[in-house]
């Protein structure tokens, strides 16, 4: 990456000879000589001192050498940490994902990629769906994890893993007692609902639209956390993908159930990255593992 010049002159420099750089380079005496005359017309300097016992440094030429020797050095440490990207020994990837993969899911394939990739760092922002495809789109992130996304032309999907909404409530719940609700059933009842930033809200007053209802809007946070915890402790009900609840549901402090006749069962999380951009090879790797997670779904994850 050092013109030809500099290399000359680094060779005859260290040599203190024109014939020893011919023999290293293949190159004719007379051109090594009138690439370093160049040099000092360009530099407007001096750089060696010319004796019949050969090519001896000036002041000049030797801090011509000490800047060659250091951008040598830190080409080398650019080669070294080219090569840790290319081998997955470094690098970083950027995330933007919903909020209902970063309860359980992500958290477990970040793990398992980690184990085998200690060296790559991750930058994780945790967004509504909306926000997450313009960060996508805007090449501030890598990859993104979005809730149910729409079909775009400037979106690659890498992989859709099914999340069906479900009702959720405290056990012993009326509406969570017998068979599956319909949406017409649940006309005023009272419930916990993320903020419109969430693909989730919008699926769900999609569903109350479509049923001609209207839900009674108890409490409206930007944090389903928040509404689980709510809901656990309270009459209030919810609609979340299980992977949101899937460890409150194992310890038996929330109960779900699927609503019949609804678009829910078709709501899914989505792998996506931009169409165009070209992914490091730390996150083209990130996006295969999280791909293949997706496709064979949360279960197939383990501590």
């Amino acid at each position: 990456m050092h013109p030809p010049s500099l290399r000359y002159f680094g060779e005859v420099a260290r040599s203190g000879s024109l014939r020893h750089a011919s023999d290293v380079f293949d190159v004719a005496p007379s051109a090594i000589s009138r690439q370093i005359a160049q040099l000092e017309s360009q530099l407007g300097t001096t750089l060696f001192e010319r004796s019949a016992r050969g090519m001896a440094l000036t002041e000049a030429g030797r801090l011509l050498v000490e800047y060659v020797d250091d951008g040598e050095r830190r080409l080398a440490t650019l080669r070294r940490r080219l090569d840790d990207l290319s081998e997955l020994r470094r690098g970083t990837v950027r995330l933007a994902v919903v909020e209902a993969t970063a309860h359980d899911f992500l958290p477990r394939v970040l793990e398992r990629f980690s184990r085998t990739h200690p060296g790559i760092e991750f930058r994780v922002s945790i967004l509504g769906s909306a926000e997450v495809a313009e960060r996508l789109l805007a090449h501030e992130v890598d990859v993104a994890l979005a809730f149910n996304s729409p079909s775009r032309d400037d979106l690659m999907l890498r992989a859709r893993m099914p999340q069906p909404l479900q009702l959720i409530g405290a056990p012993g719940h009326a509406l969570l007692a017998g068979e599956p609700p319909t949406m017409r059933q649940l006309d005023g009842v009272a419930a916990a609902l993320p903020d419109r930033s969430f693909g989730i809200r919008r699926l769900v007053d999609q569903a109350a639209a479509a049923a001609r209802i209207r839900l009674r809007i108890a409490l409206e946070a930007n944090s389903l956390q928040l509404i689980r915890n709510v809901v656990a402790a309270t009459e209030l009900v919810s609609f979340m993908p299980e992977l949101t609840f899937r460890r409150e549901a194992a310890a038996g402090t929330l109960s779900a159930m699927p609503l019949q006749g609804t678009a829910f069962a078709r709501a899914s999380i989505d792998v996506l990255t931009a169409r165009g951009h070209d992914l490091s090879h730390a996150a083209r790797r990130f996006v295969t593992v999280l791909a293949q997670a997706a496709r064979r779904g949360p279960d197939s994850l383990v501590y």
